[in-house]
């Protein structure tokens, strides 16, 4: 198996809220740049990526529009279906400013920012959508044991399930009110890592316990009423998705 000799500093995984950091340019590809640490989180997880610049000594910015995660270890750990740990982060860059690349040498020292909208609404999304996860473990949990995949956007997030029986609008309506019913407890959340590989990440909220690598709050009371809709994907594929358009975007937390 292929594996690289070094890795990106996932600076992400310190604090949700670190908005920039200092890094060294590792590698300048066609169109990306590697670094050996960014706050910049990768697409991953069904999770969109970050968005943001990396700033030159000079002061010119160079802007990134997606960052991926490349060449990690595929390892087995239990209840991580399938999970890679290590790795570099490639941070792609905007077409209009790829002429910025011939000014950058490998050990350049550069700022690397991200921005923080996109970040704070990104977080918000994906615990809104474990919480959809745990209505649906309670309330169809046989939908829950068979997930298609997630998508998580700035806007909205979805879950698709394999099913064999459709899920019904009353069902849909309970899984709601329980999703809601966290928002208004205003719980905490906490993010930890697994006690010998920190790029297994678990995330938990009144006991209830995902393994997931993403970014989230450390609160459920900012993300507003949750709407949570369905649509049959074919023969027995059901997606769910939630808005929440009375969310909170609290940029204010973040700090370099």
């Amino acid at each position: 198996m292929f594996s690289l000799n070094r890795t990106t500093s996932k600076r992400y995984y310190e604090d949700f809220n670190l908005d920039r950091c200092v890094a060294t340019v590792v590698k300048i590809g066609a169109g990306y740049v590697e670094l050996d640490a960014t706050v910049a989180y990768p697409e991953g997880g069904g999770q969109d990526a970050d968005h943001g610049v990396i700033v030159l000594q000079n002061g010119v910015e160079i802007r990134f529009i997606h960052a991926k995660k490349m060449y990690g270890d595929h390892l087995t750990i239990a209840d991580f279906p399938d999970i890679q740990v290590g790795g570099v982060v490639e941070h792609i860059v905007h077409p209009d400013d790829i002429g910025h690349l011939a000014n950058v040498r490998v050990g350049d020292p550069v700022e690397v920012r991200i921005n923080r909208l996109r970040r704070a609404q990104l977080s918000l999304s994906h615990t809104a959508c474990h919480l959809l996860l745990i209505g649906v473990q309670q309330i169809r949990p046989d939908a829950a044991a068979w997930i298609l995949g997630c998508h998580i956007r700035t806007d909205a997030a979805r879950l698709d399930f394999a099913v064999d029986e459709r899920i019904a609008t009353e069902e849909i309506r309970e899984i709601e009110d329980i999703a809601n019913a966290f928002v208004l407890r205003a719980s905490d959340v906490r993010v930890y890592p697994h006690a010998i590989h920190p790029d297994a990440r678990y995330w938990e909220c009144e006991g209830n316990v995902i393994p997931c690598g993403g970014t989230h709050l450390d609160n459920t009371r900012l993300i507003g009423r949750l709407e949570i809709r369905r649509k049959s994907m074919g023969a027995g594929k059901e997606r769910l998705s939630c808005s929440f358009n009375d969310a909170t975007f609290a940029t204010d937390v973040f700090h370099p």
